[in-house]
């Protein structure tokens, strides 16, 4: 599930596993970019910009309290501002074309709100994932959206 950009990009968020214990690591996933467009798109490769950090993206995971409620329950955002040189990478997708971002260790970057501050056995949450191209086409600024849901589900083998 995710959104197009106004240029035919469509972002969405693939993970690796969509039920898990709350014991577990949080599961690694992937971001999709999917041109659904007719005309080539430029993104911007700036994914994991600095070797030993994080990656240049935004993770927010909402609990889901109704139809139209939701809750932030964990964030990740890039704390740091890079300089950038005169050579940037960037990534070409034709028309039908897909790029995937692996993400991983998600779970030593997210920060949990809350008295509890982890994920809970019994609930679904949402999965959004942000990414800000700057440089894609210069002078426009688009933010790529990618949304996935999951449940946390006790799987010790007491409760089965």
């Amino acid at each position: 599930m995710g959104d197009m950009a106004d240029n035919g990009i469509e972002c969405s968020v693939v993970m690796e596993k969509t039920e898990f214990d709350a014991r577990e690591a949080f599961p690694d996933f992937k971001l999709v970019f999917a041109n659904k467009g007719e005309k080539t798109v430029r993104l911007f490769d700036d994914f994991y910009p600095l070797k030993d950090d994080g990656p240049h993206i935004s993770i927010e995971i909402f609990s889901e309290l109704g139809k139209e409620k939701r809750k932030k329950v964990a964030a990740y955002y890039p704390h740091y501002c890079i300089e950038r040189g005169r050579f940037l990478n960037f990534i070409t997708l034709k028309p039908g074309e897909k790029h995937e971002v692996l993400i991983k260790d998600a779970y030593l970057l997210m920060h949990y709100f809350g008295p509890l501050r982890r994920l809970r056995n019994g609930e679904n949450y949402e999965l959004e994932v942000i990414f800000r191209d700057g440089y894609g086409d210069p002078g426009i600024w688009r933010k790529y959206v990618g949304r996935e849901n999951f449940s946390v589900v006790d799987q010790s083998p007491w409760n089965r």
